[in-house]
């Protein structure tokens, strides 16, 4: 009996030891000291920490559809849908070798492909699970597309550090491709082997030109971490692609703020708007946006067409896969906005596919 006991707890320090090499490979490098001294003399960053523009507000206590605790993520979602989704599988035979003027594929939550004006980009790819563990933070569904599948591409972008938008086994599949990041966020890149001279990291206001393609970042009311302690010690971003004479904003995780009216108002009217519309909750009012706040934030960016993303994927906010699209469509019932909601994996060219109510 001594000897099986002994076994079993060697087996379970195994176990444990095992999991824990997992979890501290997925989290991930964070910024050493040196690089976050850097970071100093920026206006954003305070107290060793990137600032929301907004201060992060939480109240645990009117958590809607509650409780919230972390162990809700080790199971299937009792919000889930209780059919899998419709989806249109992709791999490398679906994607010309010269990509398109303009076309664009939904992976699913926030991940997506983006062809622009002969160049392919693609934004926070998860294609996995949302957590440092394996298991935990379960997807719906399986994703449209395999890692191994992946048609390349020429540029990554990240919005923000949190595991529903930065994976590691898709960076590692990409890392030959050129990285736009938060700043901050280079160091776990290349703590899983993205070279250094493919990674630009930027800050708000910052401009990256490559070959026609004109990227900006500006801010977000968000915040950002993968670990105990690396709580907003990257930075968190949106983003303005401009390039063939397309204006297209991809706005990232954000709760609402002046910052929607100030991005219309610098670089609008947008061709297209990419907005997260899923994710909200009484408990944390201003992590992301409630439906109707989406609804004034595309007046606001002055968008001629949106794509919802951050939805259909994983349950982060204790409320019915299809509540948010539902209340989005109502909310823009009348307005000059175009809305497009591709099945995953199927290819669109906004302006000219239309799309339905699949769900």
């Amino acid at each position: 009996m001594k000897k099986m006991i002994i076994t079993s707890i060697g087996v379970l320090l195994a176990l444990l030891a095992g999991l824990g090499l997992y979890a501290w490979r997925e989290i991930g490098k964070a910024p050493s000291e040196a690089e976050l001294k850097a970071f100093e003399n920026l206006p954003y960053f305070k107290n060793g920490e990137f600032q929301s523009p907004q201060k992060m507000v939480y109240d645990f206590d009117n958590v809607r559809n509650g409780p919230a605790g972390m162990m809700r993520f080790l199971s299937r979602s009792p919000f889930a849908p209780k059919k899998p989704l419709p989806q249109l599988p992709l791999s490398k035979k679906d994607f010309a070798e010269k990509p398109e003027v303009f076309a664009f594929y939904w992976l699913g939550h926030s991940s997506a492909i983006m062809e622009l004006d002969g160049k392919r980009l693609i934004f926070d790819p998860v294609l996995g699970n949302a957590a440092p563990l394996p298991l935990a933070v379960p997807r719906y569904n399986k994703a449209p597309i395999t890692w191994a599948e992946l048609p390349k591409i020429d540029y990554v972008v990240i919005t923000h550090n949190h595991y529903d938008h930065l994976e590691r086994r898709s960076v590692q599949a990409l890392k030959e491709a050129q990285f736009i990041v938060p700043l901050g966020v280079g160091a776990a890149l290349r703590g899983w082997g993205v070279p250094a001279e493919n990674i630009k990291e930027m800050g708000w206001g910052d401009v990256f030109e490559e070959e026609g393609l004109k990227l900006s970042a500006e801010q977000t009311v968000h915040y950002s971490g993968r670990g105990l302690g690396d709580r907003n010690k990257t930075l968190w971003n949106s983003y303005i692609l401009q390039s063939g004479g397309k204006n297209i904003y991809w706005a990232g995780d954000t709760g609402y703020g002046e910052h929607f009216k100030a991005i219309g108002d610098k670089y609008g009217a947008f061709d297209l708007v990419a907005i997260e519309i899923d994710g909200w909750n009484t408990g944390w009012p201003n992590t992301h946006l409630f439906p109707e706040e989406i609804a004034k934030a595309v007046q606001e960016l002055k968008a001629k067409r949106v794509i919802p993303v951050h939805w259909a994927v994983f349950d982060l906010a204790l409320h019915p896969w299809h509540e948010s699209i539902d209340m989005l469509a109502e909310a823009l019932k009348g307005s000059n906005v175009q809305m497009l909601t591709p099945v995953m994996g199927q290819k669109i060219i906004p302006g000219k596919t239309k799309t339905s109510k699949w769900w």
